[in-house]
């Protein structure tokens, strides 16, 4: 596993590539969305989210509640595609910012731990479980 200073200079390195090619008008929309989902769905991009923000997930989440609650209903009343829609404008705003690439990534990517965002990157390393079709009975032919 890559260390975090190493991953978030990696980071760095591809972002500053994106954002050359979306100020220049290269990349937008569709193309954007994907690329923005690539970076932010890489190992480093996991690896320095474990490091710096999943500790911090539910204090982001409390704190991101309190300043928009207005908001946060709306947010939650969307359906999923609705969601998704609003998750990446509001990283196409992120990326219209003049902060720091570093500092974009970190809010990137705790935007993308909020509770109707968490879904759309596999930013969380765990395991899923996965359904089984047929579920065994736990009746015993004895009762």
């Amino acid at each position: 596993m890559p260390t975090a200073k190493d991953a978030m200079e990696r980071l760095v390195g591809r972002m500053e590539t994106l954002d050359g090619l979306y100020r220049r008008g290269i990349v937008t929309g569709n193309l954007l969305q994907k690329q923005i989902k690539s970076l932010l769905s890489s190992r480093d991009a996991r690896s320095v989210f474990k490091e710096y923000i999943q500790s911090d997930k539910k204090a982001i989440k409390i704190l991101s509640r309190i300043e928009d609650p207005t908001g946060w209903r709306e947010l939650f009343s969307k359906n999923r595609d609705q969601r998704e829609t609003v998750f990446y404008a509001a990283l196409e705003n992120i990326m219209e910012t003049d902060t720091d690439r570093k500092e974009r990534i970190l809010h990137m990517l705790q935007l993308a731990c909020l509770p109707f965002y968490s879904g759309f990157l596999p930013l969380d390393a765990r395991k899923k479980k996965v359904a089984s079709e047929v579920k065994p009975s736990r009746v015993s032919v004895l009762d």
